[in-house]
């Protein structure tokens, strides 16, 4: 929103006249409202340290330039302001009629180019040389709030989306987004970004079809061409001139498709960055805009200030269920699930106690572990090891150990596959042993352990016994596109100090297709402790990991939790993970899933893990 505010300060100082952004402190009377521009007014009025009258007073000294759609809280949250001066204006014409309806004359302000956000010519009209388009290192980028439909949306598309050189940016809603939010991206670093992107993918945030002026007018400026999905108010820009519109089901491909077409989309580019340059200016569409605002507000409005109709919001909050009454039965039901619990977690630590005293009976020792190597294991001196636990999930096996096969091809360097089997009690070892033995060329050892550990143990083994200096997680019933381990070890080798591991974007996936996004955020601490939204799926240093204390392996920790512990535990030493936004593979959810298994009883975790690490940010 302050770049808005700053790209109309811009096109004002362009035009000759005096602008300057304001932020701390209200619209004055006595000022032409025309002269007080209050750039998105749900967050400048809404969030204003001043008591609620004063700003409403202050909306009537000002004219409001709306940013929010219609039918969003957001909307909801400006209109009242919006509605107390002479005239409104909309960047996007998708809301005019409903400001009209409810507040009186309203303009359309539509969004345009300034010389500031052009990183391709900067500000030059002169074409750009045939080498700049052909330098640029991404292919096809997205940036845009996480929402479920555009995590759907780049998860269905991940089959595709994986062979090309991607930028994939979410961000999330936790805290306000401003210039220094990790999950953020704006200012110079977005416009640099655009302007080394070939395509921008573009998808609504709702099923609402207002087009993204926002988002479109700084691409274009920078010789990235939009691929939307169909909207509405987009004039003057013509579909399949100026950008690429598409059905959301078919948008990947008609991307892609344009991705293939170099001189197609080099000619979009072009076009578009015409109409910036020229109707599109910003400068222009201010003044007209204000010479419109002036021609037809109602300087003799009676009740200025006040709003001629009560407004009801648009957008109405789903009601929260009520939380049951706290009820013998419902008491009896939480003592019920805690005992449950509690007798699983003894049941599994019995039968764990039982193997353990087996093995020690029949090797001497309760961690003994029967090693199977591959003839290239002697001689391979890797410098990529990838971990597989299993358990009991024998059946997938084959799908993800073919993944790390693929995943070599392309990583010029040596990989070395470690699986370990945590005592299966049904054929998982057995498919292992043939399954490498099939693949005397790979490296790999098969290390079938005597007791069963749980999954940390079973990651621990592995990840002692790598000889990589990198180690990967991957477990049984996940698997990993074939550009993964180069794209991770290529961000891992020109990362800080500070960074113990990179990961990529998963799909989600079950029996019906792609169902979302996980591990698609930026390192963020303050959204760490809201939750564990990175997967154990990435690559590490292993000197890294040791230094951390691998996973934690005893009871304090309920299965799946590990990861996020490991996780937690690099946040509270200042240590990080480098996200590389780049779809790297697939997570399986199904109902046996560490996911799902993890889930049942969060609340306790989450207590056990404020205790253990005190220092991070937890919310209150």
């Amino acid at each position: 929103m302050t770049e808005i505010a700053e790209h109309l300060v811009e096109a004002s100082r362009l035009a000759g006249e005096g602008a300057e952004l304001v932020t701390d402190r209200l619209p004055e009377p006595g000022v032409d409202p025309l002269d007080q521009l209050v750039v998105a007014p749900h967050e400048f009025f809404g969030l204003f340290r001043a008591a609620e009258a004063a700003r409403f007073e202050a909306a009537a000294h000002s004219a409001c330039v709306n940013t929010e759609q219609a039918g969003t809280p957001f909307f909801d949250v400006a209109m009242p302001y919006i509605a107390r001066g002479q005239v409104a204006f909309d960047i996007n014409p998708f809301s005019l009629d409903t400001i009209r309806s409810f507040g009186g004359p309203a303009v359309h302000l539509p969004l345009g180019y300034v010389p500031s956000m052009d990183r391709w010519r900067a500000g030059s009209a002169q074409p750009a040389p045939p080498t700049a388009i052909a330098q640029r290192s991404i292919d096809l980028a997205f940036l845009g709030g996480r929402t479920e439909r555009r995590e759907a949306f780049i998860a269905g598309a991940a089959g595709a989306l994986w062979e090309w050189r991607t930028d994939l940016r979410f961000f999330s809603w936790h805290r306000p987004a401003t210039a220094t939010n990790a999950t953020f991206a704006s200012g110079d670093a977005k416009y640099a970004s655009l302007a080394d992107a070939r395509i921008l993918l573009n998808v609504h945030r709702s099923d609402d079809p207002y087009f993204e002026w926002a988002r479109v007018v700084e691409a274009m400026a920078n010789g990235c061409v939009v691929a939307s999905e169909r909207s509405v108010g987009f004039e003057p820009l013509v579909p399949g001139v100026h950008f690429l519109m598409a059905d959301l089901d078919d948008l990947a491909e008609e991307a892609i498709a344009l991705a293939f077409d170099e001189p197609r989309r080099s000619a979009m580019a072009e076009a578009a960055h015409a109409v910036m340059t020229g109707p599109l200016h910003q400068r222009e569409l201010l003044v007209a805009a204000l010479a419109e605002a002036r021609s037809m507000r109602d300087v003799s409005r009676p009740h200025r200030g006040r709003l001629r109709r009560t407004w009801k919001p648009l957008h109405v909050e789903p009601a929260r269920p009520a939380r049951p009454p706290m009820t013998a039965e419902r008491q009896m039901l939480e003592k019920t699930v805690r005992d449950l619990k509690r007798a699983y977690l003894a049941g599994v630590a019995n039968v764990r106690s039982i193997e353990r005293a087996i093995a020690i009976a029949e090797h001497g020792d309760a961690k003994h572990v029967e090693v199977v190597a591959s003839p290239a294991w002697e001689v391979a001196d890797p410098e990529v090891s990838v971990v597989v636990p299993l358990y009991n999930q024998g059946h997938f096996l084959t799908d993800a150990v073919r993944s790390v096969v693929a995943a070599t091809a392309r990583l010029e360097r040596e990989v070395e596959l470690i699986v370990v089997d945590d005592h299966s009690t049904d054929a998982s070892c057995t498919v292992a042993a043939d399954l490498l033995g099939e693949m005397p060329w790979l490296p790999s050892q098969l290390l079938a352990r005597a007791a069963n550990g749980g999954l940390p143990a079973a990651r621990n083994t592995g990840f002692e016994r790598a000889r990589g200096r990198y180690v990967f997680a991957l477990d049984a019933d996940n698997l990993l596109y074939p550009s993964a381990l180069a794209v991770l070890a290529d961000r891992l080798d020109r990362s800080d100090a500070d960074v113990i591991a990179t990961y990529g974007l998963l799909e989600r996936f079950g029996p019906g297709g792609a169902v979302g996004l996980t591990s698609h955020l930026p390192w963020d601490p303050d959204l760490l402790v809201r939750g564990a939204f990175i997967d154990a799926m990435a690559l590490f240093r292993k000197d890294a990991w040791q230094s951390l204390g691998g996973y934690a392996d005893d009871p304090g920790v309920f299965g799946g939790w590990e990861d996020y512990e490991l996780w937690l535990s690099a946040a509270e030493r200042g240590l990080r993970a480098e996200l590389v936004p780049q779809i790297v593979g697939r997570y399986r959810e199904h109902a046996g899933s560490m996911r799902r298994i993890s889930d049942i009883d969060m609340t306790t975790n989450f207590v056990l893990l404020r205790e253990r690490h005190p220092r991070l940010p937890w919310p209150s």
